[in-house]
């Protein structure tokens, strides 16, 4: 088995089953030796429905600082695959990839031959993700919910610690139809007498339920409060702020990522404090912090024209892609590059945007059997007074936006599907991360070649 034959059948395997339940995942890692046990105590496990990846990152960087060995399980990638699981800014090697699939495939088989069923690809890759991590004795793991909460692959684990980021609406065919549905489930994964950090930028709504489901759980619970948060300075590539006598500096452009930062600092704060006697201090937080990057969050790919990469593809962040745009580009005009799922409310979502101040939209058609096709996008906007038109491809896309960008100063807006994400940076020479030296991260460029 190769690497891509093995990724090739992970992705194969079902994504959906009508039935929620958890048991699926506890019987698949029970063949493969129950590897989450082997990691108890050592998770803090993040829900929510806009910020995961960002926490994720941050609360990684943070532990690195302090000199853990720290492992990172995110969902979903932007380049490459093994971008879901990283040790201390390592990728999972491809090797290990195909040898876990190899074992894998044996509980698979056995798995059918006791259910009638096969695991689900998600059930499959969060399995991957916990042996390895256990195999690699982690000090601690800082894992991401995949959808949901209550019924997520993930939340079979014992974690340390719970944090909760905005909840909005997203995913209402599976998670219900109402906030309180939503935010009930992404509350799921609050465990007995484990501690829970609430997001500052959460609803009142979402937070009586997400509070009720603490108090109920015996799990103390901690809100940052967001107007101890003071903006020192913001500029693409650099976001300063204050926070309770401390500044920060983020590598960060996104004016929601300091919600994002106030729970990974509340975190390690509690995390401080927890008996496992993990040893954090204020300059590891702030240091981690400040070397955190993270693909197509209000990301600048370019300075000339000014390019940013905006992984905005629901409601919620689309809200906070009109914020951004308010802030940097306050009543500039601006060009889009957009490509959106058919099941993301995109009509809706346009609706959060400047539209008048866009000169043209070009759209695209992003690779997955829920997209909603260029032509189609191209004539919702149209059909809201805005001019554009559907393309081939992003490299298409990002041609005829420079020639419409002929004085190189109009801001372009690239946003709508993390599916689309990829392409656009790979058109910007940023490296698809499985041809990185060592596998290692790198951060992101702000002078690509795609203009």
């Amino acid at each position: 088995m190769t690497y891509d034959e093995a990724v090739a059948w992970l992705h194969g395997m079902p994504r959906y089953r009508s039935e929620p339940t958890l048991e699926r995942m506890e019987r698949l890692l029970s063949l493969l030796g129950d590897p989450h046990k082997e990691l108890a105590g050592k998770i803090l496990h993040v829900a929510g429905t806009n910020g995961k990846g960002s926490v994720c990152a941050f609360l990684t960087h943070a532990l690195t600082r302090s000199g853990y060995r720290v492992g990172r399980f995110i969902s979903p990638f932007i380049m490459e695959f093994r971008e879901r699981m990283e040790i201390n800014g390592e990728m999972i090697p491809k090797r290990e990839v195909v040898s876990i699939c190899k074992t894998l495939q044996k509980c698979v088989e056995r798995f059918t031959e006791e259910t009638g069923c096969t695991p689900l690809e998600f059930e499959l890759v969060t399995a991957m993700g916990l042996y390895w991590f256990a195999e690699q004795r982690c000090d601690f793991l800082v894992l991401e919910v995949g959808v949901g909460g209550k019924y997520d692959p993930t939340n079979v684990v014992d974690p340390l610690l719970s944090v909760i980021t905005r909840v909005d609406y997203d995913h209402t065919e599976v998670l219900g139809p109402t906030l309180r549905d939503i935010a009930a489930q992404k509350a799921g994964i609050v465990k007995e007498g484990r501690p829970c950090v609430i997001s500052p930028d959460n609803s009142e709504e979402a937070l009586d339920v997400i509070r009720c489901t603490c108090e109920a759980m015996h799990s103390n619970w901690i809100r940052p409060e967001r107007t101890e948060a003071k903006i020192l300075s913001a500029e693409l590539g650099r976001l300063a702020f204050s926070y309770r006598q401390t500044d920060y500096e983020l590598r960060l452009s996104g004016l929601y990522q300091i919600g994002n930062a106030l729970c990974a600092i509340e975190a390690m704060r509690i995390l401080a404090s927890l008996p496992c006697g993990a040893k954090v201090t204020e300059k590891a937080v702030r240091a981690g912090l400040s070397e955190t990057t993270f693909p197509a969050r209000f990301e600048p790919l370019s300075s000339e024209p000014p390019v940013i990469l905006e992984g905005a593809h629901n409601l919620s962040g689309f809200r906070a892609l009109r914020e951004n745009l308010d802030y940097y580009c306050q009543d500039q005009p601006v060009l889009f590059l957009c490509g959106m799922l058919r099941d993301k409310s995109p009509a809706d979502c346009l609706d959060c945007l400047p539209l008048s101040r866009v000169c043209f939209a070009a759209c695209v058609t992003p690779p997955s059997p829920r997209a909603m096709t260029g032509e189609e996008l191209a004539e919702l906007f149209r059909e809201k007074g805005t001019e554009a038109s559907g393309f081939p491809s992003v490299r298409d896309a990002l041609s005829d936006l420079k020639r419409r960008n002929r004085t190189g100063l109009i801001p372009v807006i690239c946003f709508g599907s993390l599916y689309v994400a990829g392409a656009v940076r790979r058109a910007f020479s940023l490296p698809d991360e499985s041809t990185v030296k060592g596998g290692k991260r790198r951060g992101t460029s702000s002078a690509g070649s795609g203009f």
